[in-house]
């Protein structure tokens, strides 16, 4: 084992040698690479390779070594329950599509929202659903279900007030045929994380593109605001409409009143419009202090060794009961807060009461999943990468794994069974190498859960086209198998914030001017929210969810100098991607983001087999096209040398073995 150690140890300094002998260099006037040092880079490559593919067999290094991905129980119960006869009503419905029945209390109550629970109990193919009901206002409760599977279903109400007759010991049918419309979210059933993948899937098992578009105003956009947005958005191929609740028309400090329904009424509008469009909606409860900490306040405070008191506990608990009864039978994902993990609050404005263990989101993470009765996605919307990743610097997280960033805090959810995914914010510089190391923290680290770059830089706030596209093609390609992106003025509609300043991502300068400028119907046709559509396109095809990242593993991809990319490749490497930003054409951007010759330059391909046909066809992610395929063969080392680009812009390689 010590030999082994020691060889390792060896081959990895002859990789640094070789990866630094060959120098940058200025392009000459026609941005040519002499055709000497050309060649020294071809070699350098094919070494390397070859070297690293060594050390990884006698290290064991392999990026598909990660955790197991958890697999929670289910929420439904297995049931075998006689039909009812006689039922009340009889409903009619199809598989996956929200369906709303309402009940009138003969009974009035002083505070509705306290007073009374009601659940309905929904069972057919050998399955039981507990599903609760919410008070809408007056004597009114309504309850919101799906039947997941085509068939004969049955349901009873259960109200905690035994004698309210009115609202418990209801009963009913449902007659549900298959979905027979269009939307993916309904042929194939919600969107989960409980199927035992790395990557979202639907209920069936089908893998589930995530591309979602930033909305943290979602309360000060109108109703047809929402409706031409989803449509547009859905046509350019994203799949989630990621939302706050900044400007909504209630709030839930002094519990759920007459003041607070007709906000909610207008939140239901906009929940039915994105579903209608067949979209996922990601939405979260509660945004910053100005929301969580007077509730708590309002309802008992803190203990002595600050924990919420019982009584808060106890209202939060309500309060997320309610949000889950009246939007969890909608396609829906939990992410509870804006920076709720890890101690934002705290580090942000030093707050007094919360901490890394006794963060209140946990409590509406677990509070939320219990009574879900579908099993949403959940997680956490995280501070930025530089602050809190998956495990980062490891402390308090009381897992053993391997420290990549020491500057991050660990997710203070790692330990929340209801959590079940992470919502990265990670902004990746647009002008250096890729920080693999908080690729590796989400790929090894996450407890084999799925990542999302959650949030990055928005386009015309804090980057533009190019910076907003290549986000996405870096996450995906280093196994965040999820994106969002955002557009000024949608990310957060009428939001003035960092308008009075310039800003620059280093290729790119959004002046304060174009900022102020900027409306929402312009964010709708940002070249980049069409070309993230075609990067879905291109990664359905190339079956992005067979795609491990390869990080910095030489073995895969060696680099020419000032080359930045990011690579993955399938399980056998008979399937190769390959993201290529480096760039010098001026059309991309106001300048070249590399100050050498990066711009037209690849690098050396490996871990191929040795004297095998491969195809190679090159992807404009700008234009959305496609090149020409051609051939060639793999040397005796297993490596193909690229050679230059056809464009100096950003350019995406695919590679594949021709009887694959």
């Amino acid at each position: 084992m010590l030999k082994k150690r020691i060889l390792g140890f060896a081959l990895c300094v002859c990789i640094l040698l070789s990866a630094t002998a060959v120098p940058s260099y200025a392009a000459g006037e026609a941005g040519q690479v002499p055709s000497l040092l050309r060649v020294l880079e071809d070699v350098s490559g094919t070494v390397i390779s070859v070297l690293a593919r060594c050390r990884n067999k006698l290290l064991h290094t392999d990026e598909a070594d990660i955790p197991v991905p958890p697999v929670n129980a289910p929420s439904w119960t297995e049931y075998a329950g006689e039909p009812i006869d006689n039922p009340e009503q009889t409903l009619s419905a199809e598989t996956w599509v929200m369906q709303e029945i309402t009940f009138v209390s003969d009974k009035a109550y002083a505070d509705p929202f306290c007073d009374v629970d009601v659940d309905l109990l929904l069972f057919g193919g050998g399955r039981l659903y507990t599903i609760p009901a919410f008070w809408d206002g007056g004597n009114t409760w309504k309850v919101r279900f799906v039947c997941p599977a085509a068939g004969t279903w049955y349901y009873k109400t259960v109200c905690t007030d035994s004698e309210n007759t009115s609202l418990g010991a209801r009963t009913g049918k449902v007659i549900c045929a298959a979905y027979s419309g269009v939307h993916d979210i309904y042929k194939h059933g919600f969107v989960t994380t409980n199927t035992g993948k790395k990557y979202f899937t639907y209920a069936d098992g089908t893998p589930f593109f995530y591309l979602g578009d930033t909305h943290w105003s979602l309360g000060d956009e109108t109703a047809d605001m929402v409706k031409t947005i989803c449509e547009k958005r859905a046509a350019q191929g994203f799949t989630v409409y990621q939302s706050e609740p900044i400007g909504a028309a209630f709030d839930f400090i002094d519990g759920i009143t007459e003041a607070d329904m007709a906000g909610l009424a207008q939140y239901d509008e906009k929940f039915a419009i994105i579903a209608q469009n067949g979209l996922v909606h990601a939405n979260a409860q509660f945004f910053f202090t100005a929301y969580m900490q007077p509730l708590i306040e309002n309802h008992g405070g803190y203990t002595a060794d600050k924990d919420l008191a019982d009584s808060a506990k106890q209202y939060l608990e309500k309060i997320c009961r309610y949000w889950v009864a009246r939007y969890g039978a909608y396609p829906v994902i939990w992410t509870l807060g804006q920076e709720s993990d890890n101690d934002f609050y705290w580090s942000e404005t030093e707050h007094p009461d919360w901490s890394y263990k006794n963060n209140p989101y946990k409590l509406v993470a677990r509070y939320l999943a219990k009574y879900d009765a579908y099993d949403h996605p959940l997680s956490a919307h995280q501070e930025h990468t530089g602050a809190t990743a998956a495990y980062g610097n490891g402390r308090g997280a009381g897992d053993k794994c391997k420290v990549y960033l020491r500057s991050s805090a660990p997710s203070c959810f790692r330990d929340v069974p209801a959590h079940t995914f992470y919502a990265a914010q990670w902004q990746i510089s647009k002008t250096e190498p890729c920080d693999f190391n908080v690729a590796k923290d989400y790929w090894y680290n996450a407890q084999g859960k799925p990542a999302v770059n959650f949030e990055g830089q928005y386009c015309y706030l804090w980057t533009k086209n190019f910076g907003s596209r290549m986000q996405g093609w870096t996450a995906y390609l280093n196994g965040m198998y999820g994106y969002g992106w955002g557009g000024h003025d949608t990310w957060s509609y009428l939001n003035t914030y960092d308008e009075e300043n310039d800003s620059s991502d280093g290729v790119d300068t959004i002046t304060s001017e174009e900022k102020i400028r900027a409306t929402w119907q312009d964010a709708l046709e940002y070249s980049s929210s069409y070309q993230v559509g075609y990067m879905r396109t291109f990664l359905e095809q190339a079956k992005w969810y067979t795609l491990i990242p390869r990080f910095d593993n030489r073995a895969y991809f060696v680099p020419c100098a000032n080359v930045y990319y990011t690579c993955a490749s399938n399980a056998d490497n008979s399937e190769i991607v390959l993201y290529f930003y480096s760039f010098t054409d001026a059309s991309v951007a106001q300048k070249a983001n590399t100050k050498f010759y990066g711009g037209l330059q690849t690098g050396t391909v490996g871990n191929l087999v040795p004297g095998k046909s491969y195809t190679c066809q090159w992807f404009d992610p700008i234009a959305g096209e496609y090149s020409e395929k051609c051939a060639f063969t793999a040397t005796r080392f297993g490596t193909y040398c690229i050679g230059e680009k056809p464009k100096a812009t950003d350019m995406v390689l695919l590679v594949e073995a021709k009887d694959s």
